[in-house]
């Protein structure tokens, strides 16, 4: 099953890191701000076509939102784990792998 969810996230991120905002997106698609609030949130499941158009106006590659979305994927948590922590100081990260470490023993 597709996680809605995680690419409603990487849309958001990519919008973000381009400087567009939701307003821009929906005025694009003309839609509405709520409904690509709704995509970002992973309330709204998104078509194929739709989610194409909405790489292109924020400037992110369609397989860079959809890569890995499958919760059955052994590469699903990974990759979500990845984004998340590579974001992160280095200090914040040795404490993950500390705690993690630690949870080997139980």
């Amino acid at each position: 099953m597709i996680d809605f969810h995680i690419i409603g996230k990487r849309i958001k991120y990519y919008r973000k890191i381009k400087g567009i905002t939701q307003a821009q997106v929906a005025d694009a698609l003309d839609v509405s701000v709520s409904y690509i609030s709704q995509i970002e949130r992973g309330v709204a499941e998104v078509s194929l076509s739709r989610l194409d158009e909405i790489a292109n106006i924020i400037h992110a590659k369609i397989e860079n939102l959809v890569a890995d979305t499958d919760e059955n994927s052994e590469q699903y948590l990974n990759s979500e784990l990845f984004q998340l922590i590579k974001r992160w100081e280095p200090q914040k990260r040795d404490l993950l792998v500390r705690i993690a470490t630690a949870m080997e023993d139980f």
